[in-house]
């Protein structure tokens, strides 16, 4: 399985006048190997790194990123001149053959080395002032090969706050390789103890949607865990919680239904919970 590596969103706080700069860091050396292949010594390949953006009508190539074995490559968002939740993504491939201007995304190469079930993955990145955090992310070439598809999430991520000390997103991330993939989808939001209380938001395809949980909480301090389901299109879900008395950043991301389940009768677990709640 091949992956993309997207670059994370830029947050704007507009009550703080302050913003939330996302970036994505890239490794040149097989994170996926199995344990017997850790010490093998010889690896010599170079990675190329196409950086696209999605424009009015197509992707654009915007540079190319040369990585030698062992090398770091460090993609900031405010680098670029781009809105803030438009898709950026980070195409591996082992040869600089870049498309300039594709109505569909280059698919990227496979880093594979051996059987490792592990993803193929880079850090995805946020910073605040002087905090900084990260997580290991990727986006699969199957998925963003996907026309009709469905999601279920929640937000037991997030972080309870009092006085509005903490601040909870949730960045819903969704890639097509077809630039004229761009529409909305419904992603409704249920209170699992209460079934019959749902509301409902837009999340747009081929794009970074930033949800703040809070607007979905009545109280000062956030406690519930909310479910949020679309019969519609599938996202990676990315929770992110600042603390404005520290400073401090934290970003974690949720598993998909089948990852709930173990042994013979796993898709039939993430079917029964799809048609309870979607």
């Amino acid at each position: 399985m091949s992956s993309y590596f997207p670059i994370p969103p830029t947050i704007n706080l507009e009550e703080l006048s302050l913003k939330i700069a996302g970036s994505t860091t890239f490794l040149n050396i097989p994170n996926n190997r199995l344990k017997n292949r850790i010490f093998s010594k010889g690896y010599n390949q170079v990675i190329y790194l196409g950086l696209y953006s999605l424009e009015k009508y197509n992707w654009s190539l915007i540079k190319v990123f040369k990585t030698s074995p062992y090398e770091f490559a460090q993609v900031e968002r405010k680098d670029f001149e781009c809105e803030s939740n438009q898709m950026l993504v980070l195409v591996p491939q082992k040869t600089n053959n870049f498309p300039k201007s594709p109505k569909k995304l280059p698919k990227p190469d496979s880093l594979r080395i051996d059987k490792s079930p592990v993803a193929e993955r880079c850090s995805l990145n946020f910073s605040f002032k002087n905090s900084v955090t990260s997580y290991q992310g990727e986006y699969p070439f199957e998925m963003a090969l996907l026309k009709n598809s469905s999601f279920f999430s929640f937000d037991a991520l997030k972080q309870s706050s009092f006085k509005d000390e903490v601040l909870n997103f949730v960045i819903y991330m969704n890639i097509n390789i077809n630039s004229d993939v761009r529409d909305e989808a419904n992603i409704n939001v249920f209170n699992p103890s209460d079934i019959f209380l749902k509301r409902k938001f837009v999340a747009k395809r081929n794009s970074f949607t930033i949800h703040r949980i809070q607007e979905e909480n009545n109280g000062s301090q956030i406690n519930s865990v909310y479910f949020y389901t679309s019969e519609d299109c599938s996202f990676i879900p990315i929770t992110l919680t600042l603390n404005l008395k520290t400073n401090q950043l934290s970003a974690e991301h949720t598993h998909p239904p089948s990852e709930f389940f173990y042994g013979l009768n796993k898709i039939d677990g993430g079917r029964l919970l799809k048609k309870t709640w979607l």
